[in-house]
């Protein structure tokens, strides 16, 4: 996951203390996102301070492999929060 420093500061602004404690933000949503095939990570209601649902908005690219800069993966580059 790429821009995942400004993925975790919009998670904690907006997810309750004890969820922000307990949950790897990036492990979860780039785990979420597979399964689903979705470029958005939905934090349900019951887990936010607003109340509501909160969308972070991903965009699946290209980059480079770490360790072999010969091969392409896909990654999720965090976009920002949906309204």
């Amino acid at each position: 996951m790429r821009n995942k420093a400004k993925f975790i500061e919009d998670f904690e602004k907006v997810a309750k203390p004890e969820i922000v404690k307990e949950v790897d933000p990036v492990q979860d949503a780039a785990h979420t996102m597979n399964h689903t095939g979705d470029s958005a990570y939905i934090l349900k209601k019951d887990l936010t301070t607003s109340g509501k649902d909160e969308t972070f908005n991903f965009e699946v690219k290209k980059r480079e492999k770490t360790d072999d800069s010969s091969e392409e993966i896909d990654d999720y580059f965090y976009i920002g929060k949906g309204e």
